[in-house]
């Protein structure tokens, strides 16, 4: 009797064989592929930098800072920052979206939830680490130029609350933009993530300080912008939260809409 015949077995599809690594070759790819991420990436570090250059930290006054307010006032860049980096998150999910291609991920990664985390692996690295440097580029540019002509001791790293504060408006300018990618993630649509942000961290802290009486605007602090400028001493509050408290704040917000974004990827159509 002949001998039976070997059976062959295919191998696994492609989607079997992926790994964490893999994915976060493929968003890298993707995230450095497209010029818009150049263009923010780029108005974030001269929106954040520029500012410490032109803007005098004495203001119209002209009257030295204490080293806090000194390392505060360079760092006010990263107010008009956050929106660069709130709208590249929001594009990260969004972009896919329009074009159609987030049907192509999906097929090439069944796994949803290893796509979430690939993206925010990957962008998560990135702005990371632009923040802390552009914060640092910041304070330190700011005080070569400003500083000579201050009238005070010079004021840098290890001082009262300097490294906090500096170091601290690039850990809040980097969740901010993870929180635009998980608004991204969750909406789906460029137009309606970005009012959404517009509005979150913009308009409606701005009307209610406005239109509400000092003494009710006391959950202003809870809100995402100023629990996050507690950090650094920049909340636009009546009574800000302590600085980490603010920023645990912040981060819980973020951490909240990640997994409400992992839910909706995981249950909705692409």
């Amino acid at each position: 009797m002949p001998a039976a015949a070997t059976v062959i077995r295919p191998r696994e599809p492609v989607a079997g064989n992926l790994t964490m690594t893999r994915v976060l070759r493929s968003e890298w790819t993707k995230l450095r592929s497209v010029r818009s991420t150049w263009w923010l990436l780029s108005t974030t570090v001269i929106l954040t930098v520029g500012v410490a250059v032109f803007v005098s930290p004495g203001g119209a006054s002209g009257k030295p800072a204490s080293a806090a307010g000194f390392a505060r006032s360079t760092q006010y860049g990263s107010v008009l920052s956050q929106l660069a980096l709130l709208v590249l998150g929001v594009m990260v999910f969004t972009g896919e979206y329009h074009s159609g291609m987030i049907r192509a991920s999906l097929s090439v990664v069944p796994r949803r939830l290893l796509l979430l985390w690939g993206k925010l692996g990957v962008f998560g690295a990135v702005v990371l680490a632009l923040s802390l440097a552009s914060s640092v580029a910041a304070f330190v540019l700011g005080a070569l130029v400003h500083q000579p002509h201050g009238g005070r001791a010079h004021v840098w790293f290890g001082d009262p609350q300097v490294t906090r504060i500096v170091m601290g408006a690039g850990l809040v300018l980097a969740v901010t933009g993870i929180f635009g990618l998980a608004i991204g993630a969750i909406i789906r649509n460029t137009a309606a993530g970005l009012s959404t942000i517009a509005a979150i961290f913009f308009v409606l802290p701005l009307l209610l300080r406005l239109a509400l009486p000092s003494s009710d605007q006391g959950f202003l602090r809870l809100m995402p912008s100023n629990a996050g400028g507690a950090l650094w001493n920049a909340a636009l509050s009546p009574t800000s939260l302590s600085p980490w408290t603010g920023f645990a704040l912040l981060c819980g917000y973020t951490a909240a809409l990640v997994a409400v974004a992992a839910w909706r990827l995981r249950r909705g159509d692409a």
